[in-house]
C-alpha cells in the first residue's frame, strides 16, 4: 500500500497534530476551517476548509518533489519540502518513511540562525498606556545551547517568536473595531531577544516572566519548523480570542499535540490565563525566572545606596547636577551613585535615550563620569517580587452572588465579569495600582416586586494609579463607560442611565500599603428617566484611599460633583468597600454607598476562575 492509500485508509487528516499544523478549527456545524488567510499556505484548492484534501495534496507534492511555492513577496521560489518542513517532518514520523529531501538553503540558514535547543514561554506584564497590551503579552523564546566556552546560556542572543495584528489603519477607532471584530490580519514575527528586552524591559518598563518548558529535542525541532511555515503567511487575528497568546499556544500544540492548551482557554483568551494553563500540564514548566524592568532595576539599585547616597540621588532627579551627586565622596560611593543615576535616566527617559535625543546626551555625560571613576560596578541582584507572578493570579473571570439593602428594599444580586481585575480584588499576580474591568454584567431580583432588572453593565473601566515621588511625576488617570441603575440627580425613583466618565489625579503612598489619590473627575450621563434635560455633564474633585494587606483590601472614595443645567446641581457620593480573600478562587466583599442621602449596603460571595 502506497502512502496516499495508507493516509486515506487510516484517516491521517484527523490526527490532532495535522490539524494543528494547518491551524484548523471546527465550527459549531462540525466543519473545519483554517485560520490562515494566505492562499499560498494551501496546496489544495479546497485546503482551507478540507484538511483531508490538503493532506493528500501535501503528500503528493512531497513524494513527487517537483512542485515549487513562491514566497508572499514573490522574491523566492522553493520546493514544497522547503516551504513546509514541519508537514514533511510529521509525515515522515507518521509513516516511518523518509521523503525526498531537496536542498533547502533558506530553511537551513533559519535553523542555523536560531540554533534552538529549548523553548521558553515569556509573559510581559500589563501596560495600560497601550490598549493592545493592557492585558499583558506573551511570546516564545527559542533558546540556544549554552556557550562552549564557559557553559553559560546567554539569553540575549536567543530569538523571540511573537504574533501580533498587522495594522491596516492608523486611525485608532478603525484599528480597535477591526481588532475586536476579528477583521484584522495577523502575522508571526521573529526578533532577536535583546530587542524584546529593550522594548518591554527598557522602553515600556515592563517586567518579564520567563517559563522554561520541558520539551524534547524532537518537539523543539517540530516547533522551529512550524514557525518557519507560518512566518510568511497571514493568520486570522482577534483581540479577544485568536490573539498573541492563543497563537503562541498553538505552536506548542504542534510541538506536542497532546497538550490541548488552546482548548482549555475561555472565549476571551487572556495572557495570564494562558500562563496558568501551562501549569495544568504536570512537568511542562521546568523553571520560572524573573527579568526585572529598568524601573525595577533602578529601585533595587536605589535601595542599595546609603542614606546620604539616596538623598543625593533624589537631588539629582530634581536638579540633574553631576557635581552635587558625586562631590566629596569616596571612589566606591561615587561609582554607586553614578550607576544609580544611569539606571534612573534609563527609567525616566527611555524614549529619548533610545532615539538618541534630549536626555540621551546628558546620559553620555554621566557615562563619561562613570568611566573616569573607574572600578567595576557591583552585581545587582533584583529580588523576585513576591505575589506578582502571573501564574499565581486569580482567574480572569468572576461570578458574584449576594444581596443588597436599598431604601428599605431587599434585592438578590447576580453578576459576571469577563475580565480582569479591580482594586478590591486580591492583588497577587496583578499590578497593585491598576484596575482593568471589561464586560461586567449585573442583574438583581427584587423581593417586593418579584422582578429581575438589569443592575449594571460595564463595557470599560480602567484606573491607573501612578504614585508620585522624587523619581516619578506621572499623573494617575481613569476612564469608564457603563450603563448604571440607581437614585441619580433629578430621578423621581430608581432610574437607569448611560455614563461616560474619566479623570486625572495625583497619587501618593502613605505608610505601609496605603495609597491616596486626589482626582479631578468629569462625568457625562444620559437617560430618558431624567427630568427636564435627558443629559447632564458634571465635574468635581474626588479623594480616594486604598489599603491592602493579604487577605484584606479596603477602598474608600469621596466624590463631589457639580452638574451643569440641573435644578439640584450638587452631588455628593461616598463609597466604602472591603474584601476578604478566602482562597485563590473565593472572596467575600462588602460595599456601602451614600448618594444624595440614600444608603446602599450589599455583600457578595465572589468566585474567580
Amino acid at each position: 500500500m502506497d502512502l496516499l492509500q495508507k493516509a486515506q485508509a487510516e484517516e491521517w487528516f484527523k490526527d490532532p497534530q495535522w490539524l494543528h499544523l494547518g491551524q484548523y478549527q471546527k465550527n459549531i456545524w462540525g466543519r473545519f476551517s483554517s485560520s490562515v488567510v494566505s492562499e499560498k499556505f494551501f496546496l489544495s484548492p479546497q485546503g482551507k476548509n478540507d484538511p483531508a484534501q490538503e493532506l493528500l495534496a501535501t503528500l503528493e507534492a512531497l513524494t513527487e518533489n517537483t512542485r515549487r511555492v513562491s514566497s508572499r513577496d514573490g522574491r523566492f521560489s522553493d520546493p514544497v519540502a522547503c516551504v513546509f518542513p514541519a508537514r514533511k517532518l510529521w509525515l515522515e514520523r507518521k509513516s516511518g518513511r523518509l521523503l525526498p529531501s531537496p536542498v533547502c538553503e533558506r530553511f537551513a540558514r533559519f535553523q542555523e540562525l536560531l540554533q534552538a535547543q529549548a523553548l521558553t514561554y515569556v509573559f510581559s506584564s500589563y501596560y495600560l498606556n497601550n490598549p493592545a497590551s493592557a492585558f499583558g503579552h506573551t511570546f516564545l523564546r527559542m533558546n540556544q545551547a549554552p556557550s562552549a566556552r564557559d557553559g553559560e546560556h546567554y539569553e540575549l542572543s536567543d530569538y523571540g517568536v511573537s504574533y501580533a495584528a498587522v495594522p491596516v489603519s492608523q486611525n485608532p477607532f478603525v484599528y480597535s473595531f477591526l481588532g475586536v471584530t476579528g477583521l484584522m490580519p495577523g502575522a508571526f514575527d521573529i526578533t532577536p531577544y535583546y530587542y524584546k528586552v529593550r522594548e518591554y524591559n527598557d522602553f515600556e518598563s515592563r517586567d518579564l516572566w520567563e517559563y522554561d518548558l520541558n520539551l524534547t529535542p524532537a518537539e523543539v525541532e517540530m516547533a522551529v519548523a512550524a514557525v518557519w511555515e507560518l512566518l510568511d503567511v497571514g493568520v486570522h487575528y482577534n483581540y479577544f480570542s485568536e490573539n498573541c497568546s492563543y497563537r503562541i499556544l498553538s505552536i506548542l500544540e504542534i510541538a506536542r499535540p497532546d497538550l490541548d492548551l488552546t482548548g482549555q482557554q475561555k472565549s476571551q483568551v487572556l495572557p495570564a490565563d494562558t500562563v496558568q494553563s501551562l501549569y495544568r500540564v504536570p512537568g511542562l514548566v521546568r523553571r520560572v525566572r524573573y527579568r526585572p524592568s529598568v524601573r525595577a532595576s533602578f529601585q533595587a539599585r536605589y535601595q542599595e545606596l546609603s542614606v546620604e547616597g539616596q538623598k543625593r540621588l533624589r537631588g539629582f532627579a530634581r536638579e540633574e547636577s553631576l557635581t552635587e551627586l558625586t562631590e566629596q565622596l569616596s571612589p566606591e560611593e561615587k561609582r554607586r551613585n553614578l550607576d544609580a543615576a544611569m539606571d534612573y535616566l534609563d527609567a525616566r527617559y527611555p524614549k529619548e535615550i533610545l532615539r538618541k535625543e534630549g536626555k540621551y546626551f546628558f546620559k553620555k555625560e554621566v557615562l563619561v563620569a562613570r568611566a573616569e571613576a573607574g572600578g567595576t560596578s557591583s552585581f545587582l541582584q533584583v529580588p523576585t517580587p513576591s505575589g506578582e507572578s502571573p501564574h499565581g493570579a486569580h482567574g480572569s473571570r468572576r461570578w458574584g452572588l449576594g444581596g443588597r439593602r436599598w431604601e428599605g428594599d431587599s434585592l438578590w444580586l447576580l453578576d459576571m465579569r469577563l475580565a480582569l481585575h479591580d482594586l478590591l480584588d486580591p492583588s497577587d499576580g496583578y499590578p497593585a495600582t491598576a484596575q482593568i474591568t471589561m464586560g461586567y454584567l449585573g442583574v438583581s431580583w427584587a423581593e417586593k416586586t418579584r422582578e429581575w432588572a438589569l443592575d449594571k453593565l460595564i463595557l470599560y473601566d480602567v484606573i491607573s494609579l501612578a504614585p508620585v515621588d522624587d523619581f516619578n511625576q506621572r499623573a494617575s488617570w481613569r476612564l469608564k463607560f457603563s450603563l448604571e441603575r440607581g437614585f441619580e440627580n433629578e430621578c423621581t425613583g430608581l432610574c437607569r442611565w448611560t455614563e461616560l466618565s474619566g479623570g486625572s489625579g495625583v497619587t501618593g503612598i502613605w505608610g505601609a500599603g496605603v495609597t491616596a489619590s486626589f482626582w479631578l473627575r468629569v462625568t457625562g450621563q444620559a437617560s430618558s428617566d431624567f427630568q427636564g434635560d435627558h443629559w447632564r455633564l458634571g465635574a468635581g474633585p474626588a479623594l480616594s484611599f486604598r489599603w491592602s494587606k493579604d487577605p484584606v483590601s479596603v477602598l474608600a472614595e469621596i466624590y463631589y460633583r457639580y452638574d451643569y443645567r440641573t435644578r439640584g446641581p450638587e452631588v455628593r457620593q461616598n463609597f466604602l468597600g472591603a474584601q476578604w480573600r478566602l482562597n485563590k478562587s473565593l472572596s467575600l466583599r462588602a460595599l456601602l454607598e451614600d448618594l444624595h442621602g440614600r444608603q446602599r449596603a450589599e455583600g457578595r460571595l465572589l468566585y474567580y476562575y
